[in-house]
């Protein structure tokens, strides 16, 4: 799974955001502000990824148990795609 494409992420003063542009525009149009761990998750997501694969960046990053990155990833993909903005 990826973002699909249109979506573009940016940093402004430190914060991290993603916004929809053209035919991703279509089902979502607005703003998503992330938090640090989303917008390293975002990141990812701009090549395919797996749950797993995304786990386990999340495991190599960041000090927190497989439980808790799983969790986060999936309530993530999940609102991306309520949101129609990942292709599987």
């Amino acid at each position: 799974m990826k973002l699909k494409d249109g979506i573009v992420t940016n940093s402004i003063d430190g914060e991290s955001f993603a916004i929809a542009t053209g035919k991703a525009a279509q089902n979502f149009n607005g703003l998503i502000k992330n938090n640090p761990t989303a917008a390293f998750i975002f990141e990812l997501l701009k090549s395919d990824q797996t749950e797993d694969s995304i786990v386990k960046a999340m495991l190599d990053k960041y000090d927190v148990s497989d439980a808790v990155a799983r969790e986060d990833v999936r309530e993530l993909i999940e609102l991306l795609k309520s949101k129609n903005l990942i292709e599987e």
